[in-house]
């Protein structure tokens, strides 16, 4: 099919070039024939040759005729041309070397020839006008230069428009073209431009045929939506989203063939690979397309097409029909459709001929992207172009609507011919230069001004207009276009067009919107899938294998978690934290006593409640404490209470008190043991009068504390259940430890069950165990009310429904008490309040009693706000414990244990206590320096160094002995005179300077 198609295309290019040459032969003769008629009439109209306003020259034609009214048709020998000069009239010499005519003035005219088309573009003369009226209001025309337009119909079935073009250049001399407006008759009057050396400029052609401009050699294009400037957008969009792998889809024909081979060009030299071109009849159906098969060998080879038709709009309808049918829709494919058209614009393919939507139709372009003139799908530069036609008094109403942008590229030729006119005009100052279209043509190179019509023009290295692109989103929700990416063109510095045969200019892309693509994230499809389009690189064996794999993982995982539950099961069964009673001996306080030593076992011992003073030993030299109920029926444990008591046993903490286990079914007893701590509890030291709590002890108590509850809470556990401050031990180390957590229910539902009985207090019971009434105090009010609910409604799962949640803002409640009675040694009720009275209020869970702080001025601000918040009455609102401790470590300042804070104050004493040495020793030094001087001024050096070692200072007989007596000579008068200060001064400059004399003479002085 292609080398049919390639066949075709080279025979209908040979019958092209064929009548091209007959029609010009047939020019030629009829320009030479005139050409002699010319002469003639001119020798009769006028008897003098040299004094006629008439120049014939018959190797180059022309004919000037003096009248030039605006608008005004004239006919001449049978043949029609429009004059659109403004008024004026012309007189001057014409040099037919240069066929340039220069008035007497200085001023250069100018003829410009236009191509349309029959049927056409109505008006278009108008429109000529108007765009050269406004190069005269710009100044780019005026007083030195003037513009003649000759405006001349051709694009028939006769290639007239070429034949137009041989006339106008050789019987009226025009300097330029402008059009044709065909691409058909565009490729024969750019060649026979470029051999008669004068600019063709193109507005409506948009082939990429003429791309190579050393054989076009003064061809321009104004359009902007050249096939090369949609290629060259295109790939540059593809190349923004890292699509490197397209296919193309195309129709039979040469307009589509020529099309393809345009972006083919481009994307070779982008390194755009294309997997698969697919090409189908011209005018095919949905339906024919689907049958011809080539839409699998697309979804076989790529995930983005690029759709090049030579019927944009009619043949991308019916694509896009065929993809959806077959269910080529789905957000993995994009189809990218550069909006070519080289005659009117079409209408969208979702609109009908009344403009009414066809939503159906517009659903197949659910994965579209159109690729156009960035102001294509906006009116901004219609209404704008028909504001300025109206103002010059032209009505919107003459003009074709639906190929008004023929106008506008119509309108910017003729300003880009003039101002690369004037531009060399003004560079060579030569009027000769003009008629060299070359040199017009390089001055149209990187050029850029304001366009009449299409806003900013930027021309580049060929000469053709860069192109302003967008990309386009259709989306089916949205009426409009969505503009999902612009493109702004700018020319590359350094760069030869004519060598590189490239227009050196790049595109910049900038993201309009994102993540609008139709897929669960919004981003862009990959060029390629994972797994290649034919699931390649994906090896199914891995995927069963894996899936395989995965499978006995989950049957071994199954087996195993049913193993390691039966495993679990008789772990529970075995009941590690269970003590038989054979196993512990209980033992009264004396006992307890003559185990600690003798120094220390008063202190201990008076610190110890009376739930301490209940002491056992396990095994050989385990000493715990315990509590005791009798027991009334055996207990039958639960898997949910075999667990907790299990993992009560395995928690292992440094603020956490051992759980050592249970004694149940003997003895008619139940025994739940504890490890002995020695100090007793918080609650004996903070109510102990004689002990002296500073906020170190403080900071300490409430960081253990806290430190303990966060590990509670973030356990298997997960609460306490029962704080207090009797639940907080302290060791030997004076670290607290919390006890007696996570049984307070499991203690709760036996009792309820009338397994075990709790023993009443005994009337002899010291204060502290009095004080262990008080444990309402301490309990939530919801966690109260619930109980005292439950209890009228006959029920007995309390305990059940209580989540964890609620368990632990019950824990946060009750640190709140025990905080506030560390810091102020009392509970956070008035003064005189009656606790019995209080507490069985609050026992009732009737009416709700909010703890209050009772002294605001000795508490830092933090802190009475956190202790708010633990005693809100929403358990919502309470904060959690790591906040908690988060909070009052930076109140209370504290960084360690109380140990690790003893041992700092031992440190910061030891090294004071060794400044202080060094100083006193120092001052020591200095003393014995000071009595070493003066012993040596009262006896001789010999004298006083063996006197300093202990040794005897035998005497020493001297033959003779020289005695020198000396006295100051007028001291007393030089006294009555003189200042104390001034008498020791003057003594001590005395004695020091005779001692410094008698020294260096052996002397020995004598006072």
């Amino acid at each position: 099919m292609l080398a049919m198609v390639i066949a075709t295309i080279a025979t209908e290019y040979c019958k092209f070039h064929i009548r091209l040459l007959l029609i010009s032969l047939v020019v030629a003769v009829e320009t030479s024939r005139r050409c002699e008629e010319s002469i003639a009439a001119a020798r009769i109209l006028s008897s003098n040759e040299s004094e006629s306003l008439i120049s014939i020259n018959c190797n180059r034609s022309f004919l000037s005729v003096g009248s030039r009214n605006a608008g005004r048709s004239r006919r001449n020998s049978g043949d029609d041309y429009t004059d659109t000069q403004r008024t004026g009239t012309f007189v001057g010499t014409y040099d037919a070397n240069q066929a340039v005519k220069i008035s007497s003035e200085g001023k250069i005219h100018i003829r410009i020839g236009h191509i349309g088309a029959v049927g056409a573009l109505p008006n278009v003369d108008e429109v000529l006008n108007l765009s050269r009226d406004e190069l005269y209001d710009e100044g780019v025309l005026g007083e030195d230069l003037e513009f003649e337009i000759i405006s001349r119909m051709g694009c028939g079935e006769s290639f007239e428009g070429v034949a137009v073009a041989a006339e106008l250049y050789h019987q009226y001399q025009v300097r330029a073209f402008i059009g044709p407006y065909c691409m058909e008759e565009m490729e024969a009057v750019a060649k026979m431009g470029a051999f008669w050396n004068i600019p063709v400029i193109s507005y409506m052609a948009t082939s990429n045929a003429m791309n190579d401009k050393n054989i076009y050699k003064t061809l321009a294009r104004a359009s902007s939506k050249s096939t090369t400037a949609l290629a060259e957008s295109t790939a540059a969009l593809l190349l923004h989203y890292k699509w490197l792998k397209v296919a193309i889809a195309t129709n039979t024909g040469a307009v589509a063939f020529d099309r393809v081979a345009a972006f083919e060009a481009v994307f070779k030299r982008r390194n755009i690979k294309i997997t698969k071109k697919v090409m189908f009849e011209e005018n095919s159906s949905a339906q024919n397309m689907i049958n011809s098969g080539l839409l699998s060998e697309i979804e076989n080879n790529a995930r983005i097409i690029v759709c090049i038709f030579s019927a944009t709009r009619d043949n991308t309808k019916e694509f896009m029909q065929a993809t959806y049918t077959l269910g080529m829709h789905t957000a993995d494919y994009a189809y990218v459709m550069p909006w070519i058209q080289s005659g009117p614009k079409d209408t969208l393919p979702w609109l009908g001929t009344d403009g009414a939507l066809l939503q159906k139709v517009k659903e197949y372009y659910t994965n579209a992207i159109v690729v156009d003139d960035v102001a294509g799908f906006d009116d901004t530069l219609v209404t704008a172009f028909f504001a300025k036609v109206e103002e010059r008094g032209l009505s919107r109403n003459l003009l074709d609507a639906s190929n008004i942008f023929g106008y506008l590229h119509l309108y910017d030729s003729m300003k880009l011919y003039a101002t690369a006119l004037r531009k060399l005009i003004n560079e060579t100052n030569d009027p000769n230069r003009i008629t060299d279209g070359r040199a017009v043509w390089n001055n149209m190179r990187r050029l850029q001004f304001e366009g009449g019509a299409t806003g900013s023009v930027l021309m580049d290295d060929l000469a053709d207009r860069a192109p302003f692109i967008g990309a386009f989103y259709v989306s089916p929700s949205h009426e409009q276009l969505m503009k999902m990416v612009s493109m702004e063109s700018t020319l590359i510095p350094k760069c030869d067009g004519l060598k590189d045969k490239v227009g050196c200019f790049q595109l910049k892309l900038t993201d309009v919107m994102t993540g609008f693509w139709p897929s669960s994230t919004g981003s862009m499809p990959l060029d390629e899938p994972l797994c290649g389009f034919r699931n390649q690189r994906c090896s199914w064996t891995l995927e069963i294998t894996l899936a395989s794999v995965f499978f006995g993982a989950v049957v071994v995982a199954f087996l195993g978690f049913l193993i390691y539950r039966r495993w679990q099961a008789r772990q529970l069964d075995k009941m590690p934290w269970r003590i038989f009673r054979d196993d512990l001996k209980l033992i009264d306080e004396d006992q307890v006593k003559s185990m600690l030593s003798v120094g220390s076992s008063n202190t201990k011992i008076s610190n110890m409640g009376a739930s301490q003073k209940r002491h056992a030993i396990i095994g050989v030299n385990t000493h715990a404490t315990y509590h005791r109920y009798t027991q009334r029926k055996p207990i039958k444990f639960r898997r949910d209470d075999l667990q907790l008591l299990t993992q009560m046993k395995q928690l292992v903490h440094d603020n956490l008190n051992v759980f050592l286990g249970m004694s149940f079914n003997q003895c008619e007893e139940m025994l739940i043991l504890w490890k002995f701590c020695s100090r007793g509890t918080v609650q004996d030291i903070i109510y102990n009068a004689n002990v002296n709590l500073d906020n170190k002890f403080h900071a300490a108590f409430v960081r253990d504390i806290t430190l303990g509850l966060e590990y509670l809470h973030a356990s298997p556990i997960g609460y306490h259940g029962s704080l207090t401050p009797w639940a907080c031990l302290i060791d030997r180390n004076w670290m607290v430890k919390l006890t007696d957590f996570g049984i307070a229910n499991p203690v709760e539902k036996w009792e309820k069950q009338g397994l075990i009985i709790v023993d009443a207090l005994k009337s002899d019971d010291d204060k502290t165990q009095a004080a262990q009434r008080t444990s309402a105090l301490y309990c939530a009010p919801e966690m109260l009310k619930n109980r005292e609910v439950n209890r009228r409604r006959l029920m007995d799962q309390s305990w059940v429904k209580q989540t964890q949640a609620a368990r632990q803002s019950g824990d946060i409640y009750a640190f709140g008490m025990v905080m506030y009675e560390i810091i102020f040694r009392a509970l956070p009720f008035p003064e005189h309040t009656d606790i019995n009275e209080l507490v069985d209020t609050i026992a009732d869970g009737s009416r709700i009693v909010q703890p209050q702080i009772q002294n605001q001025m000795n508490i830092h601000p933090d802190l009475a706000a956190l202790l708010r918040d633990c005693w809100s009455e929403n358990p919502d609102l309470r904060p959690s414990i790591r906040r908690v401790r988060l909070n009052t470590e930076v109140a209370l300042k504290t960084k360690g244990s109380l140990v690790d804070q003893m041992m700092r104050l031992m440190e910061q004493y030891a090294n004071n206590l060794e400044k202080l040495v060094a100083e006193r020793t120092g001052m020591l030094e200095e003393a014995n320096l000071r009595a070493d001087k003066l012993l040596s001024q009262l006896l001789p050096k010999y004298v006083a160094n063996e006197l300093k070692l202990g040794r005897p200072v035998p005497p020493k007989l001297f033959t003779s002995a020289t005695v020198l007596f000396s006295d100051i000579v007028g001291f007393t008068s030089l006294c009555s005179t003189s200042t104390p200060l001034e008498v020791v001064n003057m003594l001590n400059g005395i004695y020091t300077g005779f001692d410094e004399c008698i020294t260096r003479h052996g002397a020995y002085k004598a006072s």
